[in-house]
């Protein structure tokens, strides 16, 4: 054994739910059953945790995001993000990230990117970006996939899995811009 216990096989990790002993095959609890923390990579983790997480706490994490970026939007443009989310499946966080299913895979949107310009530019309520009408709610989708379509020139090449995020994205405003114009078509 070394000093301070650096270097030894066997070292002792707590956390708030167990004492799990550390090794090089992976961490062990002190009857020597395998736990496989080790062994697991973070976005493994994460995707366990997806499963795991109901449809009330997506739910919750929705209406998160749309008080977060459409705080004055009408119920109907709000319900018809949701139902765009779930018909394609998509995840956004607050921040304007989009998680894929498995939760391996994530990357800045376009409505992220907005998020961040007008916070930049000083804007006052830079979070309501779909604004208070389904009219403007159109607008922002609409600027939203252009943006996509014509990324900025000198922006560095996306990887496979970067272009299938992005596709799910833009697929996503397809949608949601679908149902808000079949809304705007309704209460003409």
């Amino acid at each position: 054994m070394s000093i301070c216990g650096i270097g030894s096989r066997n070292t002792y990790i707590y956390n708030s739910q167990t004492k799990k002993l550390a090794t090089k095959d992976g961490l062990k609890n002190e009857e020597g059953k395998s736990v496989g923390g080790a062994k697991r990579s973070f976005s493994d983790v994460a995707a366990m945790k997806a499963e795991a997480m109901g449809s009330s706490e997506v739910q919750k994490k929705t209406s998160a995001i749309l008080d977060s970026i459409g705080i004055n939007a009408p119920n109907e443009v709000k319900q018809a993000w949701m139902e765009a989310e779930e018909e394609t499946g998509a995840f956004f966080t607050v921040y304007g990230l989009y998680i894929s299913k498995d939760g391996k895979h994530a990357h800045m949107t376009q409505m992220g990117i907005d998020r961040f310009v007008r916070w930049y530019r000083g804007e006052f309520n830079e979070n309501d970006l779909l604004g208070s009408t389904v009219e403007s709610a159109i607008n922002a989708v609409n600027k939203w996939i252009y943006d996509v379509d014509h990324p900025l020139a000198g922006s560095p090449a996306r990887s496979w899995e970067d272009h299938q995020l992005i596709m799910k994205e833009r697929e996503f405003y397809e949608v949601f811009l679908n149902k808000l114009l079949h809304i705007s078509k309704r209460s003409m």
